[in-house]
């Protein structure tokens, strides 16, 4: 099986930027990577081959080149409400990351190998960076029950747009929840990107609807993870045209809004 090492960052971090070149990102946009890493059952293999170390790893130089701190905000996330926020992922911790901050960290051990849910960890992804908030309800009811509801905002807490790479190698038992923090935070404007990786064989029928409805998601299908991000053109896949298109639009606004 093809995996991928990280052996010389700075040289993938150019790589990076000669692949946005060629998608007409000629100059630095600045922007937080993140990245959310299926933890159902069925990923066990992926988890003991390397194939998820290889990712993070192949990953890792995208968020070297968009983010000042040089880093990926990492969640992991399996069914109902059982995902963590990790501790992020950057050139001084990347080795061994997966083994010791996932699969042999004790904290995180209750949420692994269950099943697929997508909308808890979009959540904390939209809490996290400061696009969604909960707020009291209102009015008479609110005060007496304590009623929450969630508030969707456009900018990010840094102004600084993210970009979020899913994982994940099965259908969500979640649909209705995911589409609907999905849908309130397109409504909003949100900036965040969704790119969703489908591994494996199954239709991914919620995330191809989801990249045909929001123009923040985008898909990309992979039958072989470890293959994936050792082929040459991993970073193309990973910088699909409409993540660029996207980008390049947060950043004409973000010119608009300084003039």
């Amino acid at each position: 099986m093809t995996t991928f090492k990280l052996q010389k960052p700075e040289e993938e971090v150019r790589r990076v930027g000669f692949v946005l070149q060629k998608q007409g990102i000629h100059e630095r946009i600045p922007a937080q990577v993140g990245i959310n890493i299926d933890v159902s059952g069925s990923m066990g293999d992926l988890f003991k081959s390397g194939a998820v170390q290889a990712a993070l790893e192949r990953i890792l130089p995208v968020a070297l080149y968009f983010d000042d701190d040089g880093r990926i905000d990492t969640w992991a996330f399996s069914n109902k409400q059982n995902m963590a926020s990790l501790t992020p992922a950057t050139a001084k911790n990347y080795e061994g990351y997966i083994q010791r901050e996932i699969v042999g960290n004790k904290d995180v051990q209750p949420i692994l190998w269950g099943g697929t849910d997508y909308g808890p960890v979009i959540r904390s992804n939209l809490m996290a960076y400061g696009l969604m908030e909960e707020e009291g309800a209102g009015g008479l009811l609110g005060m007496i029950f304590g009623m929450r509801r969630d508030a969707f905002g456009e900018e990010t807490r840094s102004g600084i747009p993210a970009i979020n790479y899913f994982l994940t190698d099965g259908e969500n038992s979640d649909r209705d929840a995911a589409w609907d923090l999905l849908q309130k935070a397109e409504q909003a404007e949100s900036q965040i990107y969704y790119v969703m990786v489908g591994i494996g064989d199954e239709k991914f029928e919620f995330l191809r609807s989801a990249t045909e409805h929001f123009p923040n998601v985008g898909f990309v299908s992979v039958r072989d993870l470890g293959e994936f991000v050792g082929s040459d053109d991993a970073y193309e896949k990973l910088l699909p045209a409409e993540l660029c298109t996207w980008l390049k639009h947060e950043h004409d606004d973000e010119d608009d809004d300084h003039h």
